[in-house]
């Protein structure tokens, strides 16, 4: 699989609330960063917000603005649309870099807007970061 096409399959799992599917994305060692801590998540935590993020809203869609392949690496701008449990959609603004190597994950970085996401975490009853 090419770089782009892992984008697109982890981008797709998430939307499908299919943590399992990410997990096999993601190589061992996987790291995961946001703008929000300026800290690393190791794949194990990661898998686990998304697990709370996925059954904390009733569905979750990724409007791609741009997709871009860059070598191994793969841009993503996207609105992340969720709709939660009291039917409030909320609209999460975020450019995502995601690098492969082989065709596995290695590491992410995620730049989201982080007023929306608190808005979400609050609406799902979910705690900070």
């Amino acid at each position: 699989m090419q770089p782009i096409d892992v984008a697109a399959a982890l981008f797709d799992a998430i939307e499908a609330k299919r943590v399992d599917r990410v997990e096999a994305l993601y190589a061992d060692d996987a790291a995961v960063w946001h703008n929000f801590s300026n800290a690393e998540q190791s794949k194990r935590t990661n898998l686990a917000v998304l697990a709370g993020l996925t059954s904390a809203v009733d569905s979750l869609r990724y409007e791609v603005v741009e997709r871009l392949a860059l070598g191994d690496r793969v841009m993503q701008r996207h609105n992340l649309r969720c709709r939660t449990r009291a039917g409030e959609e909320i609209v999460i603004p975020a450019c995502i870099f995601i690098t492969v190597q082989g065709d596995r994950i290695v590491r992410i970085d995620e730049y989201l807007d982080t007023r929306q996401a608190d808005r979400l975490r609050e609406a799902s009853g979910r705690a900070g970061p």
